[in-house]
């Protein structure tokens, strides 16, 4: 993660209940991190969710969830 990523908490902080509960249940929710964001958008890539369904489920378009998956979600490393 980069020192820019690093300061800010909407990149370091993430409750991992709340990405479990987003993954498992595949519903759309709002208020998360972007750190949480990523999270939920790997663990349901994992679940074999296509991208536009990711993207409608963390609120952020299809092609975000596109460049996440080519950059190997190195944001949430």
């Amino acid at each position: 993660m980069s020192a820019w990523h690093a300061v800010r908490p909407c990149w370091t902080e993430a409750d991992e209940f709340d990405v479990e509960i987003i993954v498992r249940e595949k519903r759309a929710a709002e208020g998360l991190t972007r750190l949480e964001r990523v999270l939920v958008a790997r663990g349901l890539t994992e679940r074999q969710v296509p991208g536009d369904e990711i993207a409608r489920i963390v609120g952020v378009s299809p092609r975000t969830v596109w460049r996440w998956r080519s950059e190997g979600f190195r944001q949430a490393a």
